[in-house]
């Protein structure tokens, strides 16, 4: 069960903001010589405000300032900490032990509310999935907060005070994962048409998406299958961790002689050389890498390639248990394979059609994919002066590859890019294209003292011209130690309608014979809730945080620059942060990202089709010295020098999709199922290099445990994606009428709509036509759409 998921004083008051105010406004104007004073503060100087605050020290720590007396005015100069994203509990370590055991006291609550919602009358029947729906809120927002800060927060411990509470909390959902109770009461619900006639559309989808996750819980199972199918899962558990962790290299350390490694420079091969005369390469470094990319020598890098894609016998043994193990507890459900039972609730639906997708689209690159080949023989066969193309091996791919690049640099234009792109002007340029797409806008907002966790998170309000503010996005963009170097999307909080909870029922229908129960029982903290023009009732606005790795700026004192890579990144992760922000159901299990897992890239990825295009750019891209917009040639130039060898990416991906769809069949249940057998025929069959003997790769391949079954989904999202960017927003990106057909067919739904539907609104035609039915026909239909490179 994924349940995750006095009127003088306020005169003064104003009037002392303003002063205050006026002050950094000031400074501002001092920084941004083309901002001018006026009585109130235009659209534009807030936008400009929004990017000094990210390449300004000097503008932040004046807004950082303005914050802090703003909150001395707001508590009557009580600047006490308000608690890690206004939540009162965490001021402290301690207090994630506190919010997790008030989590679970309040979930308990309306665990056996839902239990005897048949026995207290239709009415609470009706309302059983509200209350599943705050069942999951009340714990997820307490899980999700935790799941961040256990990885961002750089107070060690606070991060296991984090770590901490999400254990406890995961293992407490654990066990509703075998209350069956609760599973029969929903079933009944949605056998009753009465009942399910008068649900939403969220609501329904709510329902069902609780139903499948009871089911893939193996609830439904007698007692018996049901103590074994907890075992199995546990089992998983167990191996994923061993198989992710452990060394699975056969040779872990290379003994080579110093001119092995004579193309890395001398005084870095004389480095590496030991006492003894040799070079020691562990077969995960970097130089291992740097040997395939440099040196000229092919027995070397041959040798240095098997030994890289090594396998011991105990990561094989440890692989096939985990795809054998997961094939018994998918066999114990009733499903044909694991397959099967991950995908009944993704847009696929079945192994069959993922498959037809992968082959179809495989179909489809494969003249990219032999045009990148033939691109490498013709230098592999310039290089050895020989009279015909030659065969390309995989430890030839690297090397190969670089001298073909060297042969053709990028022009000088396309290499000194990097000024253009503060972090500023990119978050300013992205709160300009919203707003063209969707009438939203980014608002620098105040931080509160013990708000954020560290001096560098910006707080930004996210505001829609017809409804107000409809979320937070808190950015902690810039790296430090400790923190995750992973680019992320973290949903703090989804939104959920609130004012129709009845929470104040809660203890009266769980414990109606027993209403001393409630005392000394801990009470929810008061949750902020906001109204949004337009729509009835009361909501909690969603809540993410983006995190990246970026450099702090330029030694001389300049802003934060970004590479090209980390502007599609930073676009990438705000198309997550729009979906989050969009998607708002009533209900918390649907909202945003909340969906399927082969569905919720293609919003983000469709993101990085945005970047370059010649309309988008003069959002953002100004040298930050000069003003000067980018270079469109030097862009271009980049691009295509990007798109080398793009082809045989694709081919890569296609195979381990293929791979990851094998191991999780049904012949993994089988006998004589070999997992070495099956990586080097499927290499031999769709891979563009012959297998290698004696390697395995595929025990390196960890996304095998994370994804299970799923691996194809980003493939899937790509071609979604370029297909909606080349029907609706190639000619024009900043098409108001093409955005909010965006955020109204596909955006706004989250999980909430069957997302075939979504996509085939959002194409239209005979496009939307060929994959409304989410059939075999469609997943072809997607493939054969392909992917541009």
């Amino acid at each position: 069960m994924l349940l995750l998921k006095g009127l003088g004083q306020a005169c003064l008051r104003r009037q002392f903001l303003r002063a205050h105010s006026v002050a950094a406004w000031r400074h501002f104007v001092s920084v941004s010589p083309n901002v001018t004073v006026s009585g109130t503060k235009k659209p534009s100087d807030t936008d400009d405000y929004l990017r000094l605050i990210f390449d300004d020290k000097t503008v932040w720590n004046q807004h950082r300032i303005l914050s802090q007396s703003r909150q001395a005015l707001e508590e009557q100069n009580d600047q006490r900490s308000v608690g890690l994203f206004e939540n009162p509990d965490l001021i402290n370590a301690e207090g994630f032990h506190a919010a997790a055991q008030r989590a679970i006291q309040r979930a308990q609550f309306m665990v056996e509310r839902i239990a005897r919602a048949s026995e207290n009358g239709p009415d609470e029947m009706r309302k059983v999935v509200k209350n599943l729906d705050r069942l999951s809120d009340t714990l997820c927002s307490v899980i999700d907060m935790a799941e961040f800060l256990r990885n961002a927060h750089p107070d060690g411990e606070v991060m296991e005070a984090a770590n901490q509470a999400y254990a406890d909390l995961c293992s407490y959902m654990n066990t509703l994962n075998t209350d069956t109770r609760i599973h029969r009461v929903l079933a009944q619900v949605l056998a009753d048409k009465s009942i399910v006639a008068q649900f939403t559309a969220d609501e329904h989808a709510a329902a069902i998406v609780f139903m499948r996750d009871f089911e893939k819980s193996g609830i439904h199972l007698p007692d018996a299958r049901r103590a074994q199918f907890v075992k199995l899962s546990d089992r998983i558990i167990e191996l994923g961790r061993e198989f992710i962790q452990r060394n699975p290299r056969g040779i872990h350390q290379l003994k080579l002689q110093p001119s092995s490694v004579k193309a890395l420079g001398p005084s870095f091969a004389r480095s590496l050389t030991a006492e003894d005369g040799f070079v020691y390469l562990s077969t995960d470094s970097a130089e291992c890498q740097m040997v395939l990319k440099y040196t000229e020598n092919d027995q070397i890098r041959k040798q240095v390639y098997e030994a890289m894609n090594s396998a011991n016998r105990e990561s094989v043994i440890i692989l096939e248990l985990l795809m054998q193990t997961r094939a018994e507890l998918a066999a114990l459900v009733g499903q044909d394979s694991f397959a099967e039972l991950q995908l009944q609730d993704k847009m696929a639906k079945n192994p069959n059609n993922v498959n037809a997708f992968l082959r179809t689209l495989l179909q489809h690159q494969a003249p990219s994919a032999q045009h990148d080949i033939h691109l490498l023989q013709q230098t592999k066969q310039q290089a050895l002066h020989l009279s015909s193309p030659p065969t390309v091996n995989a430890w030839d791919r690297d090397y190969y590859m670089h001298l073909y690049n060297v042969s053709h640099q990028l022009p000088q234009q396309a290499r000194s890019l990097t000024p253009y792109f503060s972090v500023g002007s990119v978050i300013q340029g992205l709160s300009r294209l919203f707003d063209h797409l969707y009438g939203v806008h980014f608002e620098p907002a105040y931080v509160h003292p013990g708000e954020a966790w560290h001096e560098d998170v910006h707080k930004l309000d996210v505001v829609c011209e017809r409804e107000g503010k409809i979320g937070i996005i808190y950015c902690d963009l810039f790296g430090r130690p400790r923190k995750t170097t992973n680019a992320a999307h973290y949903t703090v909080r989804t939104s959920r309608r609130v004012d129709d909870d009845d929470a104040a029922n809660d203890i009266r229908y769980a414990f109606p014979d027993q209403p001393e129960t409630a005392i000394g029982c801990l009470a929810p903290p008061p949750e902020a809730t906001d109204t949004i023009r337009g729509r009835e009732g009361r909501f909690q606005l969603p809540i993410i945080a983006l995190t990246c790795d970026f450099s702090h700026g330029t030694s001389h004192g300049g802003p934060p620059l970004l590479s090209m890579f980390e502007v599609e990144t930073l676009f990438h992760e705000m198309g997550h942060a729009m979906h989050s922000m969009l998607g708002r159901t009533d209900f918390h299990n649907v909202a945003g990202t909340r969906c399927a897992t082969d569905f919720v890239e293609l919003p983000s990825i469709l993101m990085e089709h945005f970047v370059w295009h010649p309309k988008v750019l003069p959002l953002f891209a100004r040298d930050h010295r000069t003003g000067e917009h980018l270079s469109l040639e030097g862009v271009n130039a980049f691009l295509a020098q990007r798109k080398r060898f793009g082809g045989l990416e694709v081919n890569s991906q296609i195979l381990m999709a293929l791979l990851d769809q094998a191991y999780h069949s049904a012949d993994a249940g089988r006998e004589r199922f070999s997992s070495v057998k099956v990586w080097h025929d499927l290499q031999n069959e769709v891979g563009m290099f012959p297998s290698v003997p004696g390697t395995m790769w595929p025990v390196q391949f960890g996304h095998l445990f994370g994804y299970g079954a799923g691996y194809y989904s980003y493939l899937f999202d790509r071609t979604l994606a370029r297909r909606v960017w080349q029907t609706c927003f190639e000619q024009n990106p900043l098409d108001r009428e093409k955005g909010q057909a965006f955020r109204d067919n596909l955006l706004k739904w989250g999980g909430a709509r069957d997302p075939w539907q979504c996509v085939a609104h959002v194409l239209g035609g005979e496009d939307g036509d060929r994959i409304i039915a989410g059939d075999e026909g469609a997943m072809r239909a997607v493939g054969d759409w392909g992917i541009d490179v």
